[in-house]
């Protein structure tokens, strides 16, 4: 049996094992029972004003609430994410520090980083899944290219003169766009930022000519007029841009990718704690304050328990290891 085939069932064991009450649990008194009595860090590992930090945010403020206690934004920033989720790997398995997890640092990282530090399969454990989004190929308002045919037809035309900017080298943006480049045939300019608050001013200012980035930064920036939208690339068009086709429609057949967004602990947490924390995100993304929050920003919101969402992140991590293989991209 290989390491990593073993890793991953001891990951599986672990979600599972989170959605499990021993019979003897109301003999007993629960680390849950009072969980939690004191402030619970909450890793963001992207800058603040970008996609994660909002998401994470908005389901730690849902959280404090309903806890009565304070929940505490660590934005963790480096490496595409890798730097924030090792910490949150590491951090003491007693419930009171949480990560935000997204596909760059739990089920892309893997396959791109040689020297990860961390196994997200085993050193993570999935509580729930709340969110996700598409992403959006944005270019400056002031950009001579109107559709994504005509900025295609210009990479074509003139190889490595445009520039592209992503939130970070091994990010989900910057695999995104390798795979869109992959398939597309052309030869663009990777200049990585720390985050999509770093990258978009400078897209803004033309200092790179487009970017695809989570909707969820840059939709504020579209409906202000200083970026033009050229494509989506879910299955479907968004809601909040329905005249903005998907990549698909621009003659890419096959072509989706979306954000998720789901908590995670490190291994070892008590599983009566992460079922407290799995059955409380639940209740969140029940109510109707982050659906507002997440549907302002072209999110939608969507729970998904801790079994079903450790099942959904291995299958995306083996999507995102075939990706890495066939466009050769890798974490600079």
């Amino acid at each position: 049996m290989s390491t990593l085939s073993l890793g991953r069932r001891r990951w599986l064991q672990s979600a599972a094992l989170a959605t499990l009450v021993p019979a003897s649990a109301t003999a007993h008194a629960q680390p849950s029972a009072s969980y939690p009595t004191r402030p619970v860090h909450l890793i963001i590992p992207f800058p603040a004003g970008g996609a994660t930090d909002y998401a994470g945010r908005a389901i730690g403020d849902g959280l404090s609430q309903r806890w009565g206690q304070a929940v505490v934004f660590d934005n963790r920033v480096g490496a595409g994410s890798t730097l924030g989720t090792l910490a949150g790997s590491r951090s003491a398995a007693d419930g009171y520090t949480l990560v935000m997890g997204v596909p760059a640092g739990v089920s892309i990282a893997p396959h791109i980083y040689p020297k990860l530090g961390y196994d997200p399969l085993v050193d993570l454990v999935p509580i729930a899944g709340f969110a996700s989004s598409p992403l959006v190929v944005v270019v400056p308002a002031a950009s001579p290219f109107k559709t994504l045919g005509e900025l295609v037809a210009r990479a074509r035309a003139k190889p490595g003169e445009l520039a592209y900017a992503s939130n970070g080298s091994g990010s989900m943006p910057h695999l995104t766009t390798e795979l869109f480049v992959s398939q597309a045939g052309l030869q663009l300019l990777h200049v990585p930022y720390r985050g999509s608050a770093q990258a978009l001013p400078d897209l803004i200012a033309g200092r790179t000519q487009l970017m695809i980035d989570i909707i969820v930064s840059a939709l504020p920036l579209v409906e202000g007029g200083r970026l033009r939208a050229l494509a989506v690339t879910g299955s479907e068009r968004s809601g909040l841009l329905p005249s903005v086709p998907t990549v698909a429609e621009c003659g890419f057949a096959g072509f989706a990718v979306e954000q998720w967004y789901g908590l995670f602990a490190p291994a070892g947490t008590p599983a009566e704690i992460v079922r407290k924390v799995e059955a409380d995100v639940r209740q969140v993304t029940d109510g109707s304050q982050l659906r507002g929050q997440m549907w302002q920003r072209g999110a939608d919101v969507r729970y998904t328990p801790a079994a079903a969402f450790a099942t959904a992140i291995r299958k995306d991590s083996q999507r995102w290891a075939l990706i890495a293989r066939s466009t050769g991209a890798r974490a600079e």
